[in-house]
């Protein structure tokens, strides 16, 4: 990206200049389009104008005729039947007195215009008309009039010329234009005063042709000035040309569809945009092949040994530059060095665990010599209370002496199964007691903690556990052990027998020795213990949380 980004930075001024010489050529292109539409519009109605031209001429003519003679004679109806053969698109052409009494026309009829709205403006203004009657009085068909007055030898007017030509017949037509880009797609002829004349589609209200704050009065301003613009159908060109004083022809031109690309406002932009792509590609496809690949598949060999420890074959680097191959390189005896560290602390943690075991296994034995020294000297006492201690003294090197033990078997582990210890422990208080199977009930969940939590747990359990223990007669499930966990906070509950150590106004003296040891045990273990008494049942609990993993 970086790359390509350089190279479309130096591309910038040659793209800069396209776009302002296609803009430039467009915008030349517009201006000849503009001067064309006028003269363009023009020739897609000249037979239509012609015919007008031709009548307005003629209306003339035979008012200059006319005027000449007091009073239309016996030829007048010769004259206007003779030029309505001249004029094929003329449906009548006729004299018309200011009494408004027609008696002189080409079809022979006679009518009475004294009452005609029409008739009566032409003699109240007295000047040369194109007018548009959507319904004759006398075809009864839609014609557009074309009229001049007639004066007598003293100025005065004595009546008005009119032809009435067939609107049909000077209708616009579909007119294919000899621009490449643009077409007529609606033409109108209109007077100055904003009468719509003729349409090329004259289902088609107007107002959605032109404009919505333009009229036609208002649009012979701009006579003979085409314009682009721009609505919601799109771009197109607006042109009213001026073909006489009071006649102007209304032209909408759109763009013609094969011409779509030229005209499009896209177009300046295109050249320079498609270097810039073939830039960015020339350099996507250059890095991509030179560097990027390279890199990608070092990446991926990368990221494979460090979340699976499995090494990837990498392609041939041969072509790669010769920064990637040093970093080829050095990534290599990088994971060299890592897989012969990982190999000698592999083999230290391997002597680390037979060290362990060997600590534990030894420190098992020494307790439990320790242990046997200390039965020997009970056995030989006779002292009642001497022996009381031995005893305490004798379960509490028993417990640790089990905890080591436990520890040597799950020696290895970064964590211990605390109900495979404490089973143990209750275990060999019962062979050292003398207690019958079945005593003891136990309910332990398979809880895991680190190995520096066992020892605290055991003793605290070996001290509950030695005190019911030492009342004699127990019977079935008279002691009661349970290890639970719930939302990171352990329990050990120890239940049997009423005895005095356990009792909660014991605190001083030999027998509140108990109380003492499983509260400094609890300590180690940020718990606390409890002791509650229900009849002749005791029960210790010690609660502590989760210890922490490091």
């Amino acid at each position: 990206m970086r790359l390509g980004s350089t190279l479309m930075l130096a591309l910038m001024p040659l793209g800069v200049l396209s776009v302002v010489q296609t803009r430039d050529a467009l915008s030349q292109v517009d201006a000849t389009t503009l001067a064309g539409v006028g003269g363009a519009a023009l020739q897609a109605v000249s037979d239509q104008i012609d015919v007008i031209k031709e009548a307005q001429i003629s209306v003339r003519v035979l008012a200059s005729v006319l005027s000449s003679e007091p009073s239309p004679g016996p030829d007048c109806v010769d004259r206007v039947t003779a030029l309505a053969r001249e004029i094929p698109q003329a449906t009548l052409v006729a004299y018309i007195p200011v009494s408004g009494l027609m008696t002189c026309s080409s079809n022979g009829r006679v009518y009475d215009f004294k009452d005609e709205p029409r008739f009566q403006d032409l003699i109240r203004t007295p000047e040369p008309r194109v007018t548009y009657n959507p319904r004759g009085p006398v075809s009864g068909t839609a014609v557009i009039g074309v009229s001049h007055p007639v004066f007598d030898a003293s100025g005065v007017q004595a009546g008005v010329v009119a032809i009435s030509l067939s609107y049909t017949a000077v209708a616009p037509r579909d007119y294919a234009d000899s621009l490449a880009l643009w077409r007529p797609a609606y033409l109108a002829t209109f007077l100055s005063d904003g009468t719509l004349l003729l349409s090329s589609d004259p289902d088609t209200p107007l107002d959605r042709m032109i404009p919505p704050s333009a009229n036609l009065q208002g649009l012979t301003r701009i006579a003979d000035r085409p314009a682009y613009v721009d609505d919601d159908s799109g771009r197109h060109i607006l042109s009213v040309v001026s073909v006489t004083d009071d006649l102007y022809l209304l032209s909408i031109w759109r763009p013609n569809a094969t011409g779509f690309w030229l005209s499009n406002a896209f177009t300046p932009y295109l050249l320079p945009l498609l270097t810039w792509i073939a830039a960015l590609v020339a350099a996507a496809f250059a890095s991509s092949r030179l560097v990027v690949r390279h890199v990608r598949a070092l990446s991926r060999t990368m990221g494979s040994y460090v979340s699976t420890k499995q090494r990837l074959q990498i392609p041939d680097l041969s072509g790669a530059p010769a920064e990637i191959q040093s970093l080829h390189a050095a990534y290599e005896g990088l994971i060299r060095t890592i897989e012969q560290e990982e190999a000698d602390l592999q083999n230290l943690l391997v002597d680390k665990d037979v060290l362990i075991r060997e600590v534990n296994h030894r420190s098992g034995n020494s307790l439990q010599i320790i242990a046997s020294i200390m039965r020997m000297y009970r056995r030989e006492t006779t002292d009642q209370k001497l022996r009381a201690v031995l005893d305490g003294l004798i379960n509490r090197v028993i417990a640790l002496s089990s905890t080591h033990t436990s520890l040597y078997a799950l020696s290895g582990q970064r964590d211990v199964a605390m109900d495979v210890v404490l089973a143990n422990v209750v275990k060999r208080l019962k062979e050292i007691h003398g207690v019958a199977l079945g005593v003891a009930s136990k309910r332990l969940q398979p809880i895991r903690m680190e190995a520096q939590a066992a020892i605290p747990l055991a003793l605290a359990l070996a001290e509950a556990v030695g005190c019911y223990f030492s009342v004699p007669g127990l019977g079935r499930d008279a002691v009661v052990v349970d290890l639970s966990e719930a939302d990171g906070i352990i329990r050990l509950r120890i239940e049997g027998p009423a005895v005095p150590q356990l009792q909660p106004e014991t605190t001083e003296g030999l027998l509140a020795l108990p109380q003492r040891m499983m509260r400094q045990f609890a300590a180690q273990l940020f718990g606390t213990v409890s002791i509650h008494l229900d009849a002749d049942r005791a029960s210790v609990e010690l609660v502590f949380p989760r210890p922490k993993t490091a």
